[in-house]
């Protein structure tokens, strides 16, 4: 306890220096984002003249932020919705049998991360492009589902793990099937590693500009980075609007966090670090 409290100034200092070199990004951000485009040329960290919260409209109606919203609501839900139960259910079997079977279907799936989704970008446009899925909200969702389920499976069947086989076998004896033990007993105490997953894949389907741009061509379909983007043009970029668009973007994902902090930094423990 003496060296734990020896260590807190230390470490107290650390993370107060860390936390403010993670704001000044944020800052900026918020900034550039209430700023006049005359005041732009004053530098990123110079305070506003004056507030120009009419930015935070303007980026909303130029950029159709709203369907923007939706699409990504829509998408991002879907994905990890089905990335979520998917992996679950695969990890489950995984963890619990020592057949060669087992090992040889884990081993499958965990070589699906170490392959660059560039190499399959043609071939996925080929074969969407047949399926008359280009432009479709189905295509990126497929897409998003097979690139989160390799280390989705690799973190839920480490979490696995961890659970005993006794709470399965009180299960047997008071009546569940393996399906019933599945979701009624075992899927609810995955909730830290289910809450690390759904962040880090809401996350990252959330901010991905590449599948989108591919596969989602129309207007009313583009998601938030296609919207941000669509205020830089060839000479001219609106930076006000762009940060402004940036802003309203995170805000469900800060929520998100938020809400799932506390199953998120027990999930990473638990899951990552015994498994």
């Amino acid at each position: 306890m003496a060296l734990h409290n020896r260590n807190s100034p230390l470490i107290t200092l650390i993370l107060s220096i860390w936390a403010i070199i993670v704001f000044i990004p944020i800052l900026i951000v918020i900034f550039v984002a209430l700023k006049a485009p005359s005041d732009l040329s004053q530098g990123p960290l110079s305070l506003p003249a004056a507030l120009q919260w009419s930015n935070f409209a303007a980026a909303w109606n130029e950029g159709t932020m709203g369907r923007s919203l939706t699409n990504s609501l829509v998408i991002s839900g879907l994905s990890v919705t089905f990335i979520i139960l998917l992996s679950s259910a695969a990890a489950y079997p995984l963890s619990r049998r020592k057949s060669k079977w087992a090992t040889a279907t884990y081993l499958y799936f965990l070589a699906g991360m170490m392959i660059p989704f560039q190499m399959a970008m043609i071939p996925l446009y080929k074969l969407l492009s047949q399926l008359h899925l280009i432009g479709k909200y189905p295509g990126p969702i497929f897409i998003y589902i097979a690139l989160g389920l390799p280390f989705s499976i690799f973190l839920y069947t480490a979490f696995f793990k961890t659970i005993p086989k006794e709470v399965e076998e009180s299960a047997l004896i008071d009546g569940c099937g393996p399906y019933r033990t599945f979701g009624s007993i075992l899927f609810p105490l995955l909730k830290p590693v289910t809450s690390t997953l759904l962040i880090m894949n809401t996350l990252t389907i959330w901010n991905d500009f590449f599948v989108p741009l591919l596969f989602l061509q129309s207007k009313s379909a583009r998601t938030i980075p296609l919207s941000i983007y669509s205020f830089t043009g060839e000479f001219v970029n609106q930076w006000n609007l762009i940060f402004a668009a940036v802003l309203i973007g995170s805000l469900p994902l800060i929520v998100l966090f938020l809400v799932l902090q506390k199953h998120f930094i027990q999930g990473m423990a638990s899951g990552a670090v015994k498994g």
